[in-house]
């Protein structure tokens, strides 16, 4: 039935009614004559006023931004979502944090596209209502509808599930005493055969299901996504920034941001509020340079577009490092400063090692001792005047430099630097990146003109790449040259926020309170946060390695999959997707996940958590239906772009579907029935159950209260009620302090990476590099991947209305664009014989076959490059019709539109079964396959 909002609001207090009624598989609304959602658009409804309307604030999930969100529910059916307007992530003038709630009825903060249509993502006519099992072949699409206790019961005890042989439960997999492998027992119990690998998840959800995988099942094996997100910027960052993984300028006083490849005003997080703060950066004069192939939305908004080639960020960056250090346009005072307390002298919170020594042939810091200085294996040695000198006894060290001290020889990480941007010439980085030389220079200039209020970010867009990792310090040590680290106006860690798990003077220190915990022992099995020299496999063979491992990084989506496929380091029994779909997201893995998640021999157990049936999800053997955002909890903090305090609470607005559960009870339910520890009627301890979610989340929101503590209210219900009747705790002031940033770094910040310098690559048996390079796309083996005759480089990027799998469900946004389009600039396509809306293929190396959609030539693309937006091009997700108990349940064939360029992306054929990936960053490479494009 087509049906604009209006009308579903209607019969929405039916439609609360009607879902009560009885099981079904799905919220089959047509059936009942309630109207479904197909078209029309979100109206305001004056509904304010009107006492029959209850506000529930709570989080967003259209993205990973976590805006704060309020649901106006009506008999129990949400029928409108805004912003919270007491949040400084939902508007830039937030409410008093002590107005009554009555009165903020009248204020309303803003959504975006996506948060506004998660009301069709909770009110989807074809989520899954009740356990599903597979009834066919896996993959066959065909399901039996049946009971938690069937699926419980069959998910622990195993046995001849499928007539297809015995599968081992949760419960015989639960052995924490038995080795997998007794021949290489660092590899740990067969408890790790169990792994959890989670595509969406977040912050207090994932804890309790640590609780249950890492520390009462005792499996190692907890994953989560960010690999095929973007992971090596994490981690380059990490290793820049003493830790601290997420740093974004500070809009509010920057004068220059020069952009590399992060999405303001489509995508990066929050998209919300960073669209808020780019527009009011433009209206203050602020100077924006963006660097991206794509003429994005942050380029139209730029003063100078930079259309590099992709997967050349890192020679771009080193070029411009180059021209500052020539041009002597550093922040000397801030870069010689070699400790706190010389840095604090200078007005600095944070310092660099620029002035370090370096040790030539360990690729170490040299230390105190072994310069015969008299200090100790912490303190670090500098020159002075070519003196050396103890890093804490020095006002200021010298930035270039080398000597031998008591007979070892050493370079300063400076010297390092300048050594490595100064490999090639202007000239040979602007051949690399595909833009004049006279561009380059015109960059550098204007960055390192304004100080410290100067910036240079990144997101996503430089570090999907094989050399991702590089790319991204090498962008991180753009600010150090400036020294515009914890500076209004530059470069900063964000807000505050408060633990929800009270470690920071919490009431509850949660973690602690769980008597009988497991710690989990042995290798993940994807190879991460282990040393590969540490095995018994590195003992018998030595290097490469069967697949890379990943000392320096974690949750490598990837290589889960990979690790799981080829049954390496050893074989998994059970397997927990939830949320995710690697199937769709892994680049050019399609077919091989695939394959192999329907062999029973790889996975002889397959168990999914989902909302519909997804595009992976649909081959697993259990589909056990999770509650959407809008029924869910969580406790989360916000990312650096938002400044002040952000606790945010996602607390549920309804229940629609009376047979689905969230994760968190699911995770309960198995750990009480199989007696687990941690869980219970004292799960917190004597006395303190954690039977449901709420025994959980309540606790994490009196954590808040007791941190915060200004909330008014005698007791703890009190408290945290007046907390979640404002959906979390907010204070938009107290940002700066002077002319520095009140949250900070304030530690040392590096230019040379110790730890990855000293890492042994598992593939080759070479260090990594700790001063960032540019090296063009390599496989697993560090040969070069050329893929001559494939003259285009495929690329992706998310719009503002349509990303992830999930939002392909809701009609609204694909009202918008029903499908998405093989962009490329409309010179390359006259060349081909093309036009707008012929049908293409798209074909790379390890995908002949190719994908097809319908062009859209625009000058916008950098000749050379095809781009395809996210989210669409599902094979299910609902697209695809269903057999439940026989009967046939159709799909709706519009989610199926569009076209997934991943599936066209190169294969790493060394190693085999995953996409190209950054061995030290951990990422997938999204940027780096090479393609052709051909009518189709």
């Amino acid at each position: 039935m087509e049906t604009t909002r209006r009308k579903f609001l209607q019969g929405a207090a039916a439609f609360g009614v009607t879902m009560a009624v009885a099981p079904m598989v799905f919220a089959d609304t047509t059936s009942k004559g309630i109207p479904s959602w197909k078209n029309g658009s979100p109206a305001e409804d004056a509904l304010d006023t009107d006492p029959s309307v209850s506000f529930i604030y709570s989080t967003c999930l259209g993205c990973r931004s976590d805006c704060s969100l309020r649901g106006k529910i009506k008999d129990g059916v949400v029928i409108k979502l805004d912003g919270n307007p007491y949040s400084q992530m939902s508007t830039d003038t937030p409410l008093k944090y002590d107005t009554d709630p009555k009165e903020a009825r009248k204020s309303a903060g803003r959504l975006c596209p996506r948060g506004q249509a998660g009301l069709q993502l909770l009110y989807d006519p074809l989520r899954v209502q009740q356990p599903l099992k597979r009834a066919g072949k896996r993959g066959e699409n065909k399901w039996q509808a049946i009971s938690w206790d069937q699926a419980y019961k069959e998910i622990i005890e195993g046995g001849n599930l499928f007539g297809e042989g015995n599968v081992e439960g949760l419960k015989a997999v639960n052995d924490l005493n038995t080795p997998i492998d007794p021949e290489a027992p660092e590899l740990g119990p067969k408890a790790n055969q169990f792994v959890f690998l989670a595509g969406r998840i977040e912050n207090s959800r994932s804890e309790l299901v640590k609780r249950f995988v890492n520390n009462a099942f005792g499996s190692i094996n907890w994953f989560e996504h960010t690999t095929v997100c973007e992971q090596s910027h994490h981690i380059a960052t990490s290793f820049t920034f003493a830790g601290k993984g997420h740093l974004k300028p500070d809009f509010e006083n920057a004068k220059l941001i020069l952009n590399f490849g992060a999405n303001y005003g489509e995508a990066n997080f929050p998209m919300n509020g960073l669209s808020r703060k780019l527009a009011n950066f433009k209206l203050n004069k602020g100077k924006l340079i963006t660097v991206d192939p794509r003429f994005s939305v942050s380029a139209s908004k730029s003063d100078e577009w930079v259309p590099v080639l992709p997967g050349t960020d890192a020679a771009l960056a080193l070029g411009i490092i180059q021209w500052i250090i020539n041009n002597k346009r550093y922040d000397k005072s801030f870069l010689e400063a070699p400790s706190k307390d010389a840095a604090a002298k200078k007005g600095e919170s944070s310092w660099s090692d620029a002035t370090y020594l370096v040790r030539n042939e360990n690729g170490k810091f040299l230390r105190g001792d072994e310069a015969g200085l008299g200090g100790t294996k912490d303190d670090y040695v500098v020159l002075v005047a070519g003196v050396p000198t103890l890093a804490g006894k020095a006002d200021a060290g010298d930035l270039l430099g080398e000597a031998t001290v008591n007979g070892i020889a050493c370079k300063t990480s400076f010297q390092l630097l300048s050594e490595r941007a100064k490999e090639k010439s202007l000239d040979d980085y602007a051949k690399i990146c595909g833009v004049p030389k006279e561009q380059i220079d015109r960059v550098a200039d204007q960055f390192s003109s304004y100080g410290k209020l100067a910036v240079a970010d990144f997101y996503r867009g430089p570090v999907q790449h094989t050399n991702g990792f590089q790319a991204g310090r090498a962008v991180c040590i753009l600010n150090l040259l400036v020294g515009n680290v914890d500076h209004r106006g530059g470069y900063q860690a964000g807000g505050t926020t408060l633990s929800y798990m009270g470690d920071k003077n919490g009431k509850y220190q949660v973690a602690k309170l769980h008597a009988g915990a497991v710690k989990p022992k042995g290798i993940r099995i994807s190879r991460e946060q282990a040393n590969y020299e540490d095995s018994t496999e590195f003992k018998k063979n030595g290097y490469p390695a069967k697949r890379p491992w990943f000392p320096l990084t974690k949750d490598v989506y990837q290589e889960v999959v990979a690790g799981v496929i080829d049954g390496y380091p050893y074989p998994a029994k059970i397997l927990w997707l939830h949320m995710g779909t690697p199937a769709y997201a892994i680049p050019g893995m399609k077919d091989r996940v695939i394959a192999a998640f329907k062999d029973t021999k790889k996975i002889p157990l397959f168990i999914s958590t989902d909302i519909v049936i997804g595009d992976t999800s649909m081959y697993a053997d259990y589909i056990l239906p999770e509650v959407t955002y809008m029924e869910q909890w969580n406790a989360l903090g916000a990312p650096p772009t938002i400044l002040g305090l952000v606790a945010d609470v996602r607390q549920p607005m309804t229940h629609v579907l009376p047979q689905t559960k969230s994760l968190e009870n699911i995770c309960i339910d198995l750990a009480k029935k199989m007696n687990l520890s941690g869980f219970g009627d004292n799960g917190f301890g004597a006395g303190m159950p954690l039977n449901k979610e709420e025994d959980w989340y309540l606790k994490l929101v009196a954590n808040f209260a007791s941190q915060y503590g200004k909330i008014p209210g005698v007791t703890e219900e009190a408290q945290v009620k007046y907390i979640l009747d404002r959906g979390g705790v907010f204070d938009a002031g107290g940002a700066y302090e002077g002319l520095m940033m009140k949250s900070k770094v304030a530690s040392l910040c590096t230019i040379y990476a110790e730890k990855v310098a000293t890492t042994k690559d598992s593939m080759t048996g070479k260090t990594f590099d700790g001063i960032p390079t540019y090296y063009p796309v390599r496989d697993a083996k560090d040969q070069e991947v050329k893929d001559d005759g494939y003259p285009f480089i495929a690329t992706t990027y998310k719009q503002a209305f349509q990303t992830h799998s999930r939002t392909i469900s809701a009609p609204w946004l694909t009202e918008i664009q029903p499908e998405n389009f093989v962009e490329m600039n409309n010179e390359d396509g006259q060349k081909l014989g093309l036009n707008n809306g012929d049908l293409v293929k798209v074909s790379g190396p390890s995908n002949k076959e190719g994908v097809k959609g319908k062009v859209r030539l625009r000058p916008g693309v950098r000749p050379g490059v095809v781009i395809a937006s996210v989210g669409y091009g599902h094979w299910n997700y609902g697209a695809a019709d269903a057999v439940i108990d026989g009967k046939n349940v159709p799909g709706d064939a519009k989610r199926g539109k569009g076209v997934n360029i991943n599936y066209a992306m190169r294969v790493d054929d060394s190693i085999g079964n995953v996409c190209l990936e950054d061995k030290i960053g951990g990422s997938c490479s999204f940027y780096d396959s090479r393609v052709k494009v051909e009518k189709a």
